[in-house]
């Protein structure tokens, strides 16, 4: 959510290509404006791709709504930074986490962290329905149907296998978008069309993009219970689609790492991560992470 609004469309039906995150980096960080008349030139892309290009820089929390980018457009994308071509897996889930987190895209703020708290399947009827419900609960407004259906959509491509829609996918449809590798959505077709978004136990996501998600989380302080760390609002849990398992097995992770500042217990039942956080650097455990010499 943006402040007190839900936000829907801006994409202009463009899922976000593997290029145009740095592509609209190195434009605005040149001096570029979206409004420009040279926009399309410099970019080098068609008008109405610039304007999602501008959507998706926003959606995840690279610029504000005045164009200006954020520390974290820096840290990753300049020349200089930790992967400015996005080719670590680390990258893009943490960049999944910011688009849920951020809300400016507010779907996946409520699938991710509303819809998964109770389900982890839905059919796209389902889903408009709990979205239009929760848009007149949260501000007494109905959406457009179109609207809905072309943010479901972009919803479908931004993290399914292309392709796996329909029997004959369109040309946007087949071109890879950004989060598709990470493989959180699934589509079932035993009983209609449904897609999966299922608790897993994901080896593939790094203990370091879960400690990050856990430090900027601003509900948890410092002694988090477990099971906020799986299912509270931008946890790593419910962001990440992980098991139980595989969320402990990452805090076991974390705890090899940083012995004397993370430390998980048991008592009366209750499991929780203690964090000292003056011993906990994030730029020194991502320039770690990515080889970067500090």
């Amino acid at each position: 959510m943006l402040g007190d609004r839900l936000v829907f469309q801006g994409h202009n039906t463009f899922v976000c290509k593997n290029n145009w995150l740095k592509k609209g980096y190195d434009f605005v960080q040149a001096g570029g404006g979206f409004n420009d008349s040279d926009a399309v030139v410099r970019l080098g892309v068609g008008k109405n791709m610039v304007e999602a290009i501008r959507y998706w820089l926003r959606a995840f929390g690279l610029t504000d709504e005045n164009d200006t980018l954020q520390p974290i457009a820096h840290e990753l994308l300049a020349d200089d930074g930790l992967d400015p071509y996005l080719e670590d897996s680390a990258s893009l889930w943490y960049l999944h986490y910011c688009l849920v987190r951020t809300g400016r895209a507010s779907l996946y703020h409520l699938v991710f962290n509303e819809w998964r708290r109770e389900n982890f399947s839905f059919t796209r009827a389902q889903l408009a329905q709990f979205v239009s419900r929760r848009a007149v609960e949260h501000s007494g407004t109905t959406l457009n149907e179109n609207t809905l259906d072309a943010d479901l959509t972009m919803l479908v491509r931004s993290y399914a296998p292309p392709g796996r829609e329909q029997s004959r996918p369109d040309v946007e449809e087949e071109s890879t978008g950004l989060l598709q590798d990470l493989g959180l959505l699934t589509l079932n077709r035993t009983d209609g069309l449904r897609y999966q978004i299922e608790n897993l136990d994901r080896p593939e996501v790094p203990w370091q993009v879960v400690l990050r998600v856990v430090l900027e989380n601003p509900a948890f302080g410092d002694v988090i219970g477990f099971t906020d760390l799986a299912v509270a609002a931008d946890s790593p849990g419910l962001v990440f689609a992980l098991s139980e398992k595989s969320l402990f097995q990452k805090l076991e992770e974390i705890m090899q790492r940083f012995p004397a500042a993370v430390v998980y217990s048991t008592t009366a039942g209750n499991r929780v991560l203690t964090l000292k956080r003056d011993q906990l650097n994030v730029a020194a455990l991502w320039q770690e992470y990515y080889g970067v010499a500090a």
